[in-house]
């Protein structure tokens, strides 16, 4: 579902950056039907939700930091849906009370959106250096293997594949 070059391409954005990331990676995603990237960025998501959330959390802290990641987007805040925002941070944390699923009432696109700036905002406000953000990195590839394990182990659609 994800391969080595997923694995690369998340690595660019986090150390190398979002232009870097684009120039070397953008157009060969974008043509992907296996959404592996997807895959693991929702793996990364996860990881970095529960580093900031874990281990517990209130709806109305959620609420709170995706509002500051708007406002420290600046004139972009419109780029983040915060609905789609705050049920991706929800379902990351694995939050039993949340009844919608991804892409919570939106494109893909802006899910998309909200997600990579979660993301850069979940992982660079510990402000890491680049051994750390190399190593959060393999600890999301690790995590998103074993869900996948886990998920072919257990569903009837993963033991087909």
């Amino acid at each position: 579902m994800f391969s080595d070059m997923h694995v690369a391409a998340l690595r660019t954005l986090l150390v190398q950056g979002p232009a870097v990331w684009a120039e070397r990676y953008e157009e060969q995603l974008k043509h992907e039907d296996d959404f592996g990237f997807s895959f693991l960025m929702n793996s990364a998501l996860a990881r970095a939700a529960h580093r900031r959330f874990s281990p517990t959390y209130s709806l109305p802290q959620i609420i709170r930091y995706v509002a500051d990641v708007r406002l420290g987007l600046g004139e972009g805040a419109h780029e983040v849906n915060p609905q789609v925002a705050e049920g991706l941070l929800r379902h990351a944390l694995g939050d039993p009370t949340l009844s919608a699923r991804p892409p919570f009432g939106a494109d893909q696109a802006t899910m998309v959106r909200a997600q990579l700036c979660l993301l850069i905002a979940l992982v660079f406000e510990e402000d890491p250096d680049d051994a750390e953000l190399e190593q959060f990195v393999d600890e999301s590839a690790e995590y998103a293997a074993e869900w996948l394990a886990a998920w072919r182990d257990t569903s009837p659609l993963g033991r087909i594949s």
